[in-house]
C-alpha cells in the first residue's frame, strides 16, 4: 500500500512536474493566492499567458468545500484545475464542468506521478472588475496613469476602480497579468532557479514562495544591538493586517512601532 500524501507533498511534486513539462517557462508561480476579499485561497496559481488556479485535494482532505471553491475560482481565474488523490477522481470528474481540469496523482515506488483525467479549457473573463480586484492600490493607480486617466491620488479605491472600468478589457487584462507576475517574480524565481539547477525540492522549499518569510529574513538583518537600545515597553507594535487586506502588500519593512504617549 502506498504512503498517503499531504497537500504540501503533492504541491512540491506538482510544481516539479509542471516545470519538467515546460509549462512554467516565462511563468510566475504563487503559493496560496488569496482571492475574493480573502475569503478563498488557491493552493497554487500560475501567471503566464493566462492566470490559472490549481486546487489540491490530498489523501487527507475532503470534498466538503470544493463546490464553493470552484464557484469562486472559476469566476476569477481563466483556468481552474483540481489535482486529486485517486479516491476522489471519479467523484470530482462527475462533479466539475468540462471547463475545469482534473489531474490525478499516484504515489508509486518511483515517486509521485500525475495523470491528466480531464484537460479543461482556458477562458478569458468578461468582467473587468474581476481583473481589477487583483490589483493593489498602487498598481491600480499605475494602470490609470499608463492609460491617460485623470484621478486624485488621495481618491479611495472604489473611485479609482470606477475610472479603471473605462479602460478596455484587453488593456486591463494585460496589465493585471504583468502586475501579478512582477509582484511575485522574486519569490517565484527563487524557487524556479532551484528547480533549474536540478536540486531536488522538498516541502521546506515552499517557504521560498513566501513574501512574509522574506520580510522576516529582512528584519533579521537589522542590528540586534540597535534594537536592544530601545526599551520595548516604551513602544506599541502597530497591527497593519487590516490595512494590508484593503491596500495589499506594503513591502519588505520591519514591524512598525509607535512611541507610547507619556502623560505627566
Amino acid at each position: 500500500m502506498s504512503v498517503l500524501l499531504r497537500e504540501q507533498d503533492v504541491k512540491v511534486a506538482f510544481i516539479d512536474w509542471l516545470f519538467r513539462k515546460g509549462l512554467l517557462e516565462n511563468a510566475t508561480i504563487i503559493n496560496e493566492m488569496v482571492v475574493a476579499n480573502w475569503s478563498r485561497r488557491a493552493d497554487l496559481a500560475v501567471a503566464n499567458g493566462h492566470l490559472q488556479a490549481f486546487e489540491i485535494k490530498s489523501d487527507f482532505d475532503s470534498l466538503k468545500r470544493l463546490d464553493g471553491q470552484l464557484e469562486t475560482f472559476t469566476s476569477r481565474f481563466e483556468k481552474v484545475t483540481v489535482v486529486c488523490a485517486p479516491k476522489f477522481t471519479y467523484e470530482i470528474s462527475k462533479k466539475v464542468s468540462p471547463d475545469v481540469g482534473v489531474i490525478e496523482y499516484l504515489n508509486t515506488n518511483k515517486g509521485i506521478r500525475f495523470k491528466i483525467v480531464q484537460r479543461g479549457r482556458k477562458a478569458i473573463i468578461s468582467n473587468k472588475k474581476v481583473y481589477i480586484n487583483f490589483l493593489l492600490k498602487k498598481e491600480l493607480q499605475l494602470l490609470l496613469i499608463q492609460n491617460g486617466k485623470r484621478f486624485l491620488f488621495e481618491s479611495g479605491r472604489e473611485a479609482l476602480e470606477r475610472v479603471a472600468e473605462q479602460i478596455s478589457l484587453s488593456r486591463i487584462r494585460g496589465f493585471v497579468l504583468e502586475a501579478i507576475k512582477e509582484r511575485y517574480k522574486e519569490t517565484s524565481n527563487d524557487y524556479l532557479e532551484k528547480l533549474a539547477a536540478n536540486e531536488l525540492s522538498n516541502t521546506s522549499d515552499l517557504s521560498l514562495l513566501s513574501k512574509s518569510k522574506k520580510r522576516r529574513e529582512y528584519n533579521n538583518f537589522i542590528d540586534f544591538d540597535d534594537r536592544n537600545d530601545e526599551t520595548f515597553n516604551d513602544f506599541y507594535t502597530v497591527d497593519i493586517e487590516m490595512f494590508m487586506k484593503k491596500h495589499g502588500e506594503v513591502g519588505n519593512i520591519p514591524p512598525i512601532k509607535v512611541l507610547k504617549r507619556v502623560v505627566k
